[in-house]
């Protein structure tokens, strides 16, 4: 993990699935194969210069939002560009919050 990765907070649910649906654009728009980045990875570890093209014009497509080349100077990860989209977007174009997962029920007494 880099130090930057360490310092940033968690994603909100709602981050993380704008980052679940990044991902789906870069597989399907992209053909992109193999392990997907890890949220603090920069993305042109990755991708190149034309594959992240492409992915901004499907993200700019499908969350009806706009990332300017200033943009591009601050945001690397993919963790960065989920908060980006989901502070700029319309909630109702962003995808359903991924739910926090739900703690394992103790079991009844008696064993049952």
């Amino acid at each position: 993990m880099t130090a930057a990765a360490a310092e940033a907070p968690p994603l909100t649910p709602q981050e993380e699935a704008v980052a679940r649906e990044i991902l789906r654009l870069a597989r399907e728009e992209l053909a992109f194969e193999g392990a997907p980045p890890g949220l603090h990875e920069p993305l042109s570890g990755r991708l190149d210069s034309l594959q992240l093209l492409a992915l901004v014009v499907a993200i700019e497509d499908r969350f009806r939002v706009i990332l300017a080349d200033d943009d591009a100077a601050g945001v690397r990860t993919l963790a960065a560009v989920a908060r980006l989209v989901a502070a700029r977007g319309d909630p109702a174009r962003l995808p359903a919050p991924v739910p926090p997962p739900t703690p394992a029920l103790a079991p009844a007494p008696g064993g049952r």
